[in-house]
């Protein structure tokens, strides 16, 4: 079986399941969460795309998901995930390492408030705005 990321989107942070998911992305040494997304966005054209920004130091940001952007809602957000833990960094620097024991990874994009948590990734982007 080859190796996959599966991207899962949770457009309603409150729902346990995810509104989209994408199960077979190709993983490859040394991709990004961004290379990830590009490869599901040309696997699933009708039914994913999302958009990008370049306004900061830490890298690329998702800044919207089919069609919901960053405060479309107020404070709202979306923040990735890689197996469960908040990135650090942008998705163009976010690299999904992979070993011999592991044959995927998960990727999750959920729609946040931020307005009372103390996100990561809230924080970098808002430095990263003009």
């Amino acid at each position: 079986m080859a190796n996959i990321v599966k991207i899962n989107i949770y457009a309603d942070a409150a729902k346990p399941d995810p509104t989209l998911s994408l199960p077979d992305v190709p993983w490859y040494a040394g991709i990004t969460v961004l290379q990830a997304m590009i490869i599901g966005e040309a696997l699933h054209p009708s039914n994913f795309s999302f958009r990008v920004i370049y306004r900061s130091i830490y890298g690329a940001f998702i800044d919207s998901i089919d069609g919901l952007a960053d405060e479309d809602q107020p404070n709202h957000y979306w923040m990735m995930y890689v197996d469960g833990e908040e990135t650090q960094v942008g998705a163009s620097e976010a690299i999904l390492l992979e070993d011999e024991t592991r044959t995927h990874v998960v990727v999750e994009w959920r729609y946040c408030d931020v307005s009372g948590a103390s996100h990561n990734q809230a924080s970098l982007k808002s430095k990263a705005l003009p």
